[in-house]
Formats: structure tokens, C-alpha cells, sequence
């Protein structure tokens, strides 16, 4: 594309990022300095409809971008603004940790993105294979209940009750406590496999005949904790935007968010470069066409996932793909902290 109807593009997208409307051969005129006559700029717009870069919703309206436009600006013309440093503060902030619960933590800095960008913002975490429970606690509720408390080294804490119906005094549940302990051991979830845990069961069985229920509910507690977690936050932020006033144009993009394996399966086809941007029809799985996606990987050496945020397809992808770049890294720094400490 020549030099000017890249400056046009240009100004078509960002113009309809900020206005909503569409943008007139008088209003690029005014953004950028072309030095040529309204008449040219017409015929450079007509050329990039030709093309399928832009249409004009109806006669005698401007133009507004299609779905072609908006990739052609995002991979050639996008500049990504530096982040301001007041909005960097911002998200600094939102990444603290209130809890020591990594998917306390999660929830609430996923919660604080959506707000910062009034978008929707959704992660997902998965953690490694080197990742392990650390440590098991076994508190007695009552006289026949336990809640089982599994504490990783990444900092997720699952709990778990159980019930049982025979005897078992304080110096029974420390015997317990110290043969789950042992059978952990700081192993990580790569190397426990179905024979450890049918071992587990037998050595309970040793310890106490109806102790062995517990290998189970051990087992399930690490692959709920291996399984990959969702957070989703600010669905509601979508009907904010003009295009979606009318909440049958979004309806089955709120229903999709209702579904944690369908925002895990999205997020893990989409999230196959560091950062990513996907529109419309590119996003995988229902129909997006109004919808833009940013997503980022991150990782460390306990856990690992993606970030993205989801709003219309008019939406800013350079200042919010900064801000995700950079919630990204804050969400990898706590991570990377947390293992260190």
C-alpha cells in the first residue's frame, strides 16, 4: 500500500477507535497533514474500499474499517504506545498481593485489570510439572469430619473435607497427617503417577483399615490442583460499549463466558505467540465478529498461562495491548518473587 493511503487507513481506524462514526475525507484532512484536496482523499478512500480495507455503513456516510482494515493497521501500521507511567502505577497496584493465595491473587488482579480497562479480562493458569505440594494440614471440624488443606510451592492452597465414620483420635490424624507428608515428600505432580497413589492406599490401609478412602481424595486433590484454573471478570463491561447496547448483538459471547473449558480451549489456540491480537472472525470458536482479543502468554518456572482481554473490535489495540503486555510481566514478576521466597 502507498505511503498516503497507509496515512489514510491510519487515520480511518483511529478516528473510529475514538469517535464510533464514520470518518469523513474532512476529518482525516484535519488529523493528517496529506497536502491534498478532499476530492483526492475520496478517491484514495473509494480505492481502500475497492480493496476491502474500509466500507461506508450507508450513502453519504463516511467510512469505518472492516475486519481486513483493522488487520492490515494492526500488523503494519500500529505503533504501541509507551505505557504512562501513571497507568503502569495503576497496574503495579492491582498486582499486589492481598491474600498469599495464588488464585486468590489471580482473581483479584484479574478483577482490578477489568476495571482499569473496562474491558473483560480472563486468564488462565496452569501449573508445572515441577510444581508440587509442599505441605498437608489435617484440621478436625468435628468429631467424625477433617478438612484436608494441600499447600503448593507456587502458593495455591486447596482444601478438601472428608467424613468418617469409625474412631480415629488426635494421635490417629497425626499418623495420617505424617504418612501423607512422607508420601509427598516436595515430589512434583510430573512424577506421582496412579501406582504411587495405589501404594498410598495400601500403606493407610496398614496404618488404619479404613484410612485408605483418603488416597483418593489425595489424588483428587492434586489433579484438581494440575487442572488449569480460569478467572473471568468484567463480562458485563462489554455492554458498556455502543455497539452492544442492545444485548442480543453480545448475547452468545456472554454465554461462551459462562464456560471455563470453552475460555481455556480459547485462550490456549490463541495464545500461540507471546503476544497476540486476534479480530472478529479470527477468534476461534463462536461467532466474534464484533469482538477483538489480546492475548499473552506468561510463564515461570511453577506456573504458566495467558492473559487477554476482550472487547469490540473498535477497540484501542495499541494502548491496550501495552497494558497487557505489562500486566503480563507484573503477573509473571509475582510469580518468579513467590518462588524465591
Amino acid at each position: 500500500m502507498k505511503e498516503r493511503l497507509n496515512l489514510i487507513m491510519k487515520a480511518v481506524v483511529e478516528a473510529y477507535v475514538d469517535s464510533g462514526e464514520p470518518v469523513s475525507s474532512k476529518l482525516i484532512l484535519e488529523r493528517v497533514d496529506l497536502q491534498v484536496s478532499s476530492a483526492t482523499v475520496r478517491n484514495d478512500l473509494a480505492e481502500l474500499e475497492r480493496e476491502g480495507y474500509v466500507e461506508q455503513p450507508h450513502t453519504s456516510a463516511g467510512r469505518v474499517p472492516t475486519e481486513k482494515g483493522y488487520r492490515y493497521y494492526v500488523d503494519y501500521l500500529l505503533q504501541a504506545p509507551i505505557l504512562p507511567v501513571e497507568r503502569a502505577a495503576v497496574i503495579e497496584e492491582a498486582t499486589q498481593d492481598p491474600s498469599g493465595n495464588v488464585d486468590d491473587f489471580l482473581m483479584h488482579a484479574i478483577s482490578r485489570f477489568s476495571e482499569i480497562t473496562g474491558y473483560t479480562a480472563a486468564a488462565v493458569m496452569a501449573h508445572s510439572d515441577e510444581d508440587r505440594i509442599i505441605k498437608v494440614e489435617l484440621v478436625k471440624t468435628a468429631d467424625n469430619c477433617l478438612n484436608l488443606v494441600a499447600i503448593t510451592r507456587s502458593g495455591t492452597v486447596k482444601n478438601s473435607f472428608c467424613r468418617f465414620y469409625f474412631l480415629a483420635d488426635d494421635e490417629d490424624i497425626e499418623d495420617l497427617s505424617a504418612v501423607l507428608n512422607s508420601f509427598l515428600g516436595d515430589v512434583s505432580f510430573a512424577r506421582l503417577t496412579d501406582a504411587d497413589f495405589e501404594a498410598l492406599e495400601e500403606r493407610l490401609s496398614t496404618l488404619h483399615q479404613n484410612w485408605n478412602f483418603v488416597a483418593g481424595i489425595v489424588k483428587n486433590m492434586v489433579e484438581s490442583i494440575r487442572h488449569p484454573k480460569v478467572f473471568v471478570s468484567g463480562q458485563g463491561n462489554l455492554l458498556t460499549h455502543p455497539e452492544f447496547y442492545e444485548v442480543h448483538k453480545v448475547q452468545n459471547v456472554l454465554n461462551f463466558l459462562q464456560h471455563e473449558d470453552q475460555i481455556r480451549a480459547l485462550l490456549s489456540v490463541q495464545g500461540g505467540e507471546e503476544l497476540s491480537i486476534a479480530i472478529g472472525s479470527e477468534i476461534a470458536g463462536i461467532n466474534f465478529s464484533d469482538m477483538g482479543l489480546i492475548v499473552r502468554k506468561y510463564g515461570s518456572k511453577s506456573g504458566f498461562g495467558a492473559i487477554s482481554l476482550l472487547g469490540p473490535k473498535r477497540m484501542d489495540y495499541g494502548a491496550n495491548a501495552s497494558q497487557v503486555e505489562y500486566f503480563a510481566k507484573c503477573i509473571e514478576q509475582y510469580l518468579k518473587d513467590r518462588e524465591g521466597s
